[in-house]
């Protein structure tokens, strides 16, 4: 079964006419907190910076050396920490990006040398996270990219593509490839609603709250959500805040699980273990424990 999406996302194209691909270096305060769609493959490292990524119908945390793989049309948002937006802030984000368009590959694509590379394009209609010696030789060959031209990039580009159509260090982010439908008379609503809730997730957040920034009932609000999202409205808040959980406790020892049940939006200690074994399918200890171990 398929994913089909029919939530509204800027389409966008980063590819000029006259490239085969583009390869964008990102710095700023924070990553663009459009939730947006295009036609592109897109193969995207975060150099610094810490925060939230929406993949279809995913959530999941990022940190420095994330690196992700897009299939074409496929809505996405790298949604900085709320640290990023605040003025008084020194953090800035860096990423780095490679567009390119299977278009440009339709003449070649068919041909048995590009087996591997077909089957790769199918996985990633899919999402695919990259991690291990896999992720760390891709980032190194992306650096290199941003600083060749002509042949020579393009060679870099196969190089890059040849790697990860043989590597087993994936994970993909959904059972089925995800199909992005546009929709004309669509708005921004659930790229007001992904923001907001990550605004405010550490805080209490009802479905009135929620439902009057699109002008709806909340018994609107939550069939629109559900329909558009494939979840309900109170299960991504609570994914949200069990993923945040799951950074603080692969990264934060000093913090007691309590300290971090409370800070990911939690009310009660009892009710977050339920929330962490169901999503994640062990006790916030035994996760923590897990990274100790490493």
């Amino acid at each position: 079964m398929n994913v089909t999406l029919k939530k509204t996302a800027i389409q966008k194209t980063r590819i000029p006419e006259s490239n085969v691909f583009f390869v964008r270096e990102l710095h700023d305060r924070h990553f663009d907190a459009t939730w947006h769609a295009h036609m592109e493959y897109q193969l995207f490292l975060v150099l610094e910076g810490t925060g939230t990524k929406f993949v279809g119908n995913t959530v999941k945390p990022f940190d420095s050396g994330d690196l992700t793989f897009l299939g074409p049309n496929i809505p996405h948002l790298w949604r900085s920490d709320e640290c990023y937006f605040d003025p008084c802030s020194e953090k800035n984000s860096r990423g780095l990006v490679i567009y390119f368009n299977a278009t440009a590959l339709s003449p070649l694509i068919d041909k048995e040398e590009f087996a591997q590379l077909k089957l790769l394009l199918e996985k990633v209609r899919r999402g695919m996270e990259l991690y291990g010696k896999t992720a760390q030789t891709t980032i190194q060959l992306m650096v290199e990219l941003v600083h060749l031209h002509g042949l020579e990039s393009i060679i870099q580009l196969f190089r890059i593509l040849d790697l990860l159509s043989k590597s087993k260090e994936y994970r993909l982010l959904h059972d089925d490839p995800v199909y992005y439908q546009l929709k004309d008379v669509e708005t921004n609503r659930i790229n007001t609603v992904y923001n907001y809730a990550a605004r405010r997730f550490k805080h209490k957040i009802t479905l009135e709250e929620v439902s009057s920034l699109l002008n709806m009932t909340p018994t609107s609000f939550s069939r629109y959500f559900t329909m558009k999202t494939s979840k309900s409205f109170s299960y991504f808040l609570t994914e949200l805040r069990i993923r945040h959980a799951c950074k603080l406790l692969a990264t934060e020892e000093a913090r007691s699980i309590a300290q971090i049940c409370y800070e990911s939006g939690f009310n009660t200690l009892s009710n977050f273990n339920k929330q962490f074994k169901t999503f994640v399918g062990m006790t916030p200890t035994e996760y923590r424990q897990k990274f100790m171990t490493l």
